[in-house]
């Protein structure tokens, strides 16, 4: 009898460990970073826990550097004149503008592709253009402060990304004049492509804005 309640409390520990979270589970979207440490672990070695002492390692050490980064940050932010202070400050706005055009191009492009069967749908078209085309622009000049006042990046990702981004702005101007002055015109071709190179130009814009946050295989599979 007691060696079955030895078995029981046994079984039920087991059950009861299985279900705790393991450290790999709780750090999952860690795993880019901590995949590196763990293949350099030798072969045949049956001591997982070993490589955990490096990974926490380097993961201390890398919250210290960007806690040091922001503390840094901080302290210049302090030494700037008042005009590069806001300046800096409308920069921090652009990652929240941007998803304005991001929403109005793809939808317009929508309404006037279905709107060429169904009119009624087409309505929305000229209100979307334009509400694009202001907000592109902001969006435009706020990314200009985000990546500082300069026409040379060192950065491939950051020249393309404001080049581009510089583009998208324009042209979406440029497309929402069209449509305040020629409404007639929010179903027809022109409009169409107009929208839809806006839309895919929209696309690669966001894949390298995020690539500058996250790194370029942000989107790997």
């Amino acid at each position: 009898m007691g060696a079955s309640k030895s078995t029981i409390c046994a079984l039920v520990s087991l059950a009861a460990l299985a279900w705790l979270p393991t450290p790999a589970a709780a750090h999952k979207k860690h795993h880019h970073h901590e995949a590196q440490p763990a293949a350099a672990a030798p072969a045949g070695n049956g001591n997982s826990a070993a490589p955990a002492a490096p990974v926490a390692d380097a993961k201390s050490d890398h919250m210290a550097g960007m806690s040091g980064m922001e503390d840094e940050e901080e302290e210049d932010r302090s030494k700037m004149a008042n005009v590069e202070r806001l300046l800096d400050w409308l920069g921090r706005l652009h990652p929240i503008i941007i998803h304005f055009p991001l929403a109005f191009f793809p939808a317009a492009l929508f309404t006037a592709i279905v709107g060429r069967r169904r009119p009624a749908f087409a309505k929305p078209v000229q209100f979307l253009v334009v509400a694009g085309g202001i907000i592109a622009p902001i969006a435009m000049v706020l990314g200009w402060f985000d990546g500082g006042l300069t026409f040379t990046d060192t950065d491939p990702l950051l020249r393309i990304h404001r080049w581009l981004g510089t583009a998208i702005g324009l042209s979406a101007l440029a497309l929402a004049v069209w449509a305040w002055k020629r409404p007639e015109e929010d179903r027809r071709p022109g409009m169409v492509w107009g929208l839809a190179a806006i839309t895919v130009a929209l696309i690669i814009q966001g894949w390298y804005g995020g690539a500058m946050v996250h790194g370029v295989d942000h989107m790997n599979w």
